[in-house]
């Protein structure tokens, strides 16, 4: 892996250190397993500028109904988690609970940080996808300067050849409350393209925007004004058990900005195209 390169904009004297990662992927029987592994890539913060630091590298457990990330320290020749439970060696396999798996490389990665005197801005990002595709941009640097922001592409499950992974957006302005945005995408690996809902299931159907509509009431049924507006979006993710959606409420609601409902592969398999 190539690391610690350092890019400045001598104008504004803004110095960005770019790191080289790489990300595996193992299938165990009961849970997936993907490692996002830096060599020499410092400690970073997670949701402030100066607490919170933890490792750059991690692994993120996927099984039915959970999601978990545990971050991994690097050895002299592998990747650790704290408890030592969990090890990347050298070669890349995975080494848990006194087995050896060998994992499927699915790209390259890049963490880019960006420190000034008073603020810090990090963005990590999966290398492998196709950013010209049309259906959605990914989220770009903030274009005004602002406490602490974070952009992170983080793997959830990769199911039938199709990668999906959420997007978090975090920032804040000193004194301002902060600010968490959350986006899905599904990557086709095979094909290299990002699907949308609609290329998937029947999103017309009316007993289908009965069902999301009825979940969303039971998760806020204050966040939107008028429900019946609330349509399928492409903010979604293939689980272990079926779908995710997820929407953004109101600007001056004070719940959390991401609502998410979930779908089980029997409540929707009458939809599937």
């Amino acid at each position: 892996m190539k690391i610690g390169l350092l890019l400045c904009f001598f104008v504004s004297l803004v110095c960005a250190q770019i790191y080289k990662g790489e990300i595996y992927f193992y299938d165990l029987k009961d849970k997936q397993v993907f490692a996002i592994v830096y060599d020499n890539a410092p400690f970073v913060p997670i949701f402030d500028r100066d607490v919170n630091q933890t490792s750059s590298s991690f692994l993120i457990l996927s099984d039915l109904d959970t999601n978990i990330e545990i971050a991994l320290f690097q050895t002299a020749n592998s990747w650790e988690d704290g408890e030592k439970k969990y090890k990347i060696s050298s070669s890349k396999e995975l080494v848990f609970d006194n087995k050896k798996i060998q994992g499927n490389k699915l790209g390259t990665t890049t963490l880019e940080l960006i420190k000034e005197q008073n603020n810090i801005r990090i963005k990590r990002s999966l290398d492998f996808l196709a950013h010209q595709d049309e259906i959605r941009q990914f989220r770009p640097m903030h274009n005004d300067i602002v406490s602490f922001e974070q952009i992170r592409q983080k793997p959830i499950v990769l199911k039938d050849g199709k990668l999906s992974f959420e997007e978090w957006y975090y920032f804040y302005e000193e004194d301002n409350r902060a600010i968490l945005e959350l986006n899905n995408f599904v990557f086709d690996m095979d094909k290299k393209v990002f699907l949308s809902l609609n290329e998937l299931y029947d999103v017309d159907n009316l007993k289908f925007k009965e069902l999301l509509h009825q979940k969303l009431n039971l998760v806020c049924d204050e966040c939107f004004d008028d429900m019946e507006q609330v349509f399928f979006n492409n903010s979604f993710l293939i689980t272990n058990l079926g779908l995710r959606l997820c929407y953004l409420s109101y600007e001056n609601h004070y719940l959390n900005e991401n609502i998410c409902v979930d779908f089980n592969e029997n409540e929707i398999k009458e939809f599937r195209k």
